[in-house]
């Protein structure tokens, strides 16, 4: 979808505002916050950096009651030596707002999305942002998981935590949704290990039906995350976490499934794609663009 029509379908109770660059869409209301700190259509704002990071450097604004973060586009993987922070794809971050919007009608757990813009960059391609209203107290599934290999995590939190993991990614596909990025990364949960929220929505979405190939391929994604991480250390999830982690799942997906079965498929996929992979990992490990180089350098406090 062109970005006009992304625009034009923006969901009730967003203000658009149109710059000499770029195009701000913002919940009403939002607009004399973001203009207090310069966030505008145009960009060019200076801010402060926030204590989180993500596959990027991520920015502060303090609200009235509340502390909103900024995400600002960055390519994943090897693309990032292409141009790290360029989009050819203005509509991106508005879709990320309507996507985001339509999960919270649907009952999901996912931060409220403040505000979107695309700023066009010379010679060619947009800066992306997005304005997301912060969860507090939260940590991701993947410093659960170092603490769980560092054996921080007593057994009932261990249990704890990999139920509630299934039960979020099994709400999420229960409602047909397909997350491009699915990484503990994008998993949030409460410090209590009792309840979480997915984060980073971009280029995910909603489908008419998702067969079991398709929520495979898509735990596949999130297993292959943590195989990743464990290739170079001893592993730290048995068989029994992950039969109750699918267990959880296939209760929260409301159908009735075969954690075995699942397993199996997931195994078996993993292993086709594996070699792959490990190209891709190679070619991320060759240009210092893979997930452990991620937050290494100093971030930048302007935005142009």
């Amino acid at each position: 979808m062109r970005l006009r029509a992304v625009l034009a379908s923006l969901p009730e109770g967003t203000e658009l505002l149109r710059g000499r660059s770029g195009w701000l869409a913002c919940e009403r209301g939002a607009r004399t916050t973001l203009s207090a700190v310069g966030f505008g259509p145009d960009g060019g704002e200076s801010l402060p950096p926030s204590d989180l990071s993500g596959r990027g450097p991520l920015w502060a604004i303090e609200a009235d009651g509340e502390r909103w973060i900024v995400r600002r586009f960055h390519h994943g993987g090897f693309l990032r030596v292409l141009g790290e922070r360029l989009f050819l794809d203005p509509a991106r971050p508005f879709r990320e707002l309507a996507l985001a919007h339509a999960l919270r009608e649907l009952g999901l757990p996912t931060p409220r999305v403040v505000a979107a813009r695309s700023v066009r960059a010379a010679p060619l391609g947009w800066r992306l942002a997005l304005v997301s209203a912060r969860i507090e107290d939260g940590t991701s599934a993947a410093e659960v998981l170092a603490r769980l290999r560092g054996g921080a995590l007593a057994a009932h939190e261990r249990r704890r935590f990999l139920a509630t993991l299934g039960e979020l990614v099994g709400r999420l596909h229960a409602a047909r949704f397909l997350h491009a990025d699915l990484t503990p990364c994008n998993l949030l949960l409460a410090r209590d290990l009792a309840s979480g929220w997915v984060l980073d929505l971009d280029r995910g979405r909603l489908v008419n039906a998702l067969p079991a190939r398709a929520r495979r391929d898509n735990l596949r994604r999130l297993y292959r995350f943590v195989r990743r991480r464990e290739a170079r250390a001893q592993p730290a999830l048995t068989r029994g976490d992950y039969a109750r982690f699918l267990t959880a799942y296939g209760r929260a997906l409301g159908r009735d499934t075969d954690w075995r079965a699942d397993w199996r498929a997931i195994l078996r996929r993993d292993r086709l794609r594996a070699p792959a992979h490990r190209i891709g990992w190679w070619f991320e490990e060759l240009f210092g663009s893979g997930p452990e180089r991620r937050g290494a350098r100093r971030p930048q406090v302007r935005e142009g």
